[in-house]
């Protein structure tokens, strides 16, 4: 089936013809066309003016088109999640009520909380299990934007059960009922597993998990937890320079708490990204500045810690690329909604409109590196396309905390469909 939604209020492109992630000045450059057209089948025909549309239909000989009139609409890409934790089991709620009540993540975790209860119960789980509890969080994420997302591992924290997430993260890429793409990233480097030296499961890592995992080709990207009391910049390095011999891309966990040189690790290895960055400090962007890395900021996190939120707008200055994620997970991030990201972003770290959706698309797949194909309207690119009820894309931030999502497609199929 061929659709055209037609006489768009706001249809924003996020082109990148600059042909990269989007920085600086670039990173409010959205291309929003004003009554524009979009053509699309599985994949994006055209994308622009009532003009240029007819021709294209009319010079291809297009028939049998599904027309949907976009006025007072606006049209966008499909969210692009690239840091989320999808696969787990278990709630951490009563963790949740610790912290309000003044514990620390650390002191929690010290008492026998944080990642390890997680791993307790995803190693209780069957893969079976596993898969369906995971598959049914995917509606949060596909009813509130995102069309494609990362999910890493790191919940398993022995070669068995590192293996059995990624291979849920796989099967569910495969198929799932609402068609996401999901990216697998392996983080067998989450913590240490109690009972267990470090020194120990880090070699477990390096010569069993990486290989077995490489072998099976269950994972894209490679991450580790660079963070004080659970892996240093030595070891990262370790792991991540592992992982890249065996085809995966580093990414990493880092400046969450504490900078502890996991920003010089990154750009010695050419990481794809670093994420979180809430305490970088002015040395850390300068040594980001002029690197393609993007800097993947997960608000959502510092919310949900009530922490401080990271220096969004110093990146932006200095010219390196930020994308925006959820961080999705039951210890620091309980939410699969983009948009109240975007809306955080907008309100702590001082994004404008235009960063905020670039962040949250072409800057996002950039990071997965799946930028040919997702992350902007344009075409031959993938149809992940999401309409909304309202006439200008600045409406999305201004009118925070409802959902006024109409329609979402993933490769052409309408998964929400509220038209």
């Amino acid at each position: 089936m061929t659709y055209l939604f037609s006489n768009i209020s706001n249809l924003v492109t996020c082109a990148n013809p600059e042909g990269k992630a989007k920085r600086g000045k670039t990173q409010s450059d959205i291309y929003n066309i004003e009554k524009g057209y979009l053509l699309f089948d599985k994949n994006i025909l055209y994308a622009g003016k009532e003009a240029g549309c007819k021709r294209y239909i009319k010079e291809n000989r297009i028939k049998g088109i599904k027309e949907i009139d976009g006025a007072g609409k606006t049209v966008m890409p499909g969210f692009v999640d690239s840091h989320t934790h999808l696969v787990f089991a278990g709630s951490r709620s009563n963790e949740y009520e610790m912290r309000i009540a003044g514990k620390t993540y650390e002191e929690i975790a010290n008492a026998g909380g944080g990642i390890k209860s997680t791993v307790a119960n995803v190693r209780k789980h069957s893969k079976e299990s596993l898969k369906k509890i995971s598959e049914k969080r995917l509606y949060n994420f596909i009813k509130y934007g995102t069309t494609t997302l990362e999910s890493k591992s790191g919940y398993g924290l022995d070669t068995k059960n590192e293996i059995k997430m990624l291979e849920v993260i796989n099967e569910l890429n495969r198929k799932n009922r609402y068609g996401l793409e999901i990216l697998p990233t392996f983080l067998g480097a989450h913590a240490v597993p109690a009972n267990m030296k470090k020194s120990d499961y880090i070699n477990l890592i390096c010569y069993e998990m990486i290989p077995k995992i490489a072998k099976k080709n269950l994972a894209k990207f490679i991450d580790v937890f660079c963070e004080k009391g659970y892996f240093d910049a030595k070891e990262t390095e370790r792991i991540l320079e592992t992982g890249k011999k065996f085809g995966m891309i580093p990414k990493l966990h880092t400046e969450q708490f504490n900078a502890i040189g996991g920003i010089d690790t990154a750009v010695k290895l050419n990481a794809i990204s670093v994420d979180h960055l809430e305490v970088l400090n002015s040395k850390g962007i300068k040594k980001l500045k002029d690197t393609d890395i993007i800097a993947a900021l997960l608000p959502g996190a510092s919310y949900f810690l009530d922490m401080v939120y990271p220096p969004a707008k110093e990146i932006i200055n200095n010219e390196i690329p930020v994308a925006l994620a959820t961080d999705f997970n039951p210890g620091s991030c309980m939410t699969e909604n983009m948009q109240q990201i975007m809306s955080l972003a907008s309100i702590k770290m001082k994004m404008s409109a235009e960063e905020i959706i670039n962040a949250a698309a072409i800057n996002g797949a950039y990071s997965l590196y799946i930028q040919h194909r997702a992350g902007s309207l344009a075409k031959g690119k993938q149809s992940d396309i999401l309409l909304f009820d309202f006439p200008s894309y600045k409406d999305l931030i201004y009118h925070y905390g409802v959902n006024m999502l109409q329609a979402a497609v993933k490769k052409g199929k309408f998964v929400i469909n509220e038209l």
